[in-house]
């Protein structure tokens, strides 16, 4: 009897200090294996980028922010965007980021732009941090405050990417070019860049022009002249949020 307590006593001390090496070998922080008990992370908030590159966000539960934009938008409020109310809103952007108030936007101010969506690279199907609630900026819908933060841009668009030739509807497709991509219309990881036609690394007013008609016609694909909420694509971030 006195053996086979000894036995016993040395067994449990032997898995006591693998367990305790297990749990030191996870770290402060938590770095081993992750636990199985574990609650699942929090739903990250939808992210929606207008076709003119601004960014919506919407806390988890509450409808995907192209709803925002849409009711932005539709100026009269009688449920459809029509282009005039479309070229409106595009006019607003475009001068929120001109912030020179010279007619175009200027290697700065579309680095600052860039910067700006830089907050959301962890948001979406490709990320894993959310970002801060709100679009982009103050109230009611302007730029971010960009103070603090470093001149990192995104990368480059395709040169074909003003023509709307990657739209894609519900939530089918490849995704690609992160976040910002799998959060518009059209697959565009710089929307507003990818108006510069001429690669000249300038927006002029003219090529916004240009550019706000392609996005249009490439999303009223019934030739009514004007767009509804319940026809607009679904963004692959907004499809994926729907299957979680």
């Amino acid at each position: 009897m006195r053996a086979l307590h000894v036995g016993t006593t040395s067994l449990v001390l032997s898995l006591a200090a693998l367990l305790t090496a297990c749990a030191g070998a996870e770290g402060p922080r938590g770095s081993g294996p992750p636990n199985p008990f574990a609650p699942p992370p929090p739903p990250r908030p939808s992210l929606f980028i207008s076709p003119f590159g601004e960014a919506f966000t919407a806390e988890p539960g509450q409808p995907y922010p192209s709803a925002d934009w849409f009711m932005g938008a539709d100026d009269d409020l009688d449920g459809a965007v029509t282009f005039a109310e479309f070229e409106a809103d595009g006019r607003r952007f475009f001068a929120t980021l001109d912030t020179d108030r010279d007619g175009r936007l200027n290697q700065d101010e579309l680095a600052a732009y860039e910067v700006s969506l830089h907050r959301f690279s962890g948001m979406g199907p490709g990320g894993g941090r959310p970002g801060g609630p709100g679009g982009l900026g103050g109230p009611p819908r302007g730029m971010a405050d960009l103070s603090g933060v470093d001149s990192t841009t995104l990368g480059v668009a395709p040169q074909s990417s003003g023509a709307g030739g990657y739209i894609r509807r519900g939530g089918r497709g490849r995704a690609g070019y992160g976040v910002i991509a799998e959060s518009g219309f059209f697959n565009l990881p710089q929307p507003v860049k990818s108006a510069d036609t001429n690669i000249d690394q300038r927006v002029s007013a003219e090529e916004w022009a240009q550019a706000t008609q392609r996005w249009f016609y490439s999303l009223d694909t019934d030739r009514d002249g004007k767009l509804t909420l319940a026809t607009l694509p679904v963004t692959p971030a907004q499809a994926a949020a729907n299957r979680r």
